[in-house]
């Protein structure tokens, strides 16, 4: 397995990944789960269309693991340079390929990415529910220092 810069030609695969890989784990699906279908479209087009959004305007701030000319993996970053914080962003593992530690590896190389940039903090936030993602954040060292509740309201 090699971990390297995302090309716009991943870009399709990098999404079908995420619609693969985010069940369980997006405000989307849990709103969807609560009011149904909203906007004619299911959750995880939405996770797709907002990755592919991502990747198409910081293509920069994007890994993948790769193996066989095959993405097994993917992770975002963002850089605050006048905070001097990076974010570790939206990441995943496809299914059959998880318990290898590419979510690990992905993970180690957007902190040196962070440290590379200048970063001093590094920040990632998860929901309370995804606890592989809390595994691997507190794997590397990463404190919980806050919580967000989100609330919703059915209109009309």
């Amino acid at each position: 397995m090699r971990i390297r810069k995302a090309k716009e030609i991943d870009i399709p695969e990098i999404v079908s990944l995420t619609q693969i890989s985010w069940e369980g784990a997006t405000i989307a699906e849990l709103l969807e789960k609560k009011y149904g279908i909203i906007g004619g479209k299911r959750w995880y087009e939405y996770k797709g269309e907002e990755i592919k959004s991502f990747c198409k305007n910081n293509l920069d701030k994007v890994l993948v693991a790769e193996e066989d000319n095959k993405i097994l993996g993917y992770a975002t970053y963002y850089i605050d340079e006048n905070r001097k914080v990076g974010t570790v962003g939206n990441n995943a593992v496809h299914p059959n390929f998880r318990g290898r530690g590419i979510g690990s590896a992905l993970h180690k190389k957007v902190l040196e990415e962070l440290e590379k940039a200048g970063m001093e903090i590094a920040l990632v936030s998860t929901l309370e529910i995804d606890k592989p993602a809390q595994h691997v954040y507190e794997k590397h060292n990463f404190k919980e220092f806050a919580r967000t509740i989100h609330y919703s309201k059915k209109l009309k």
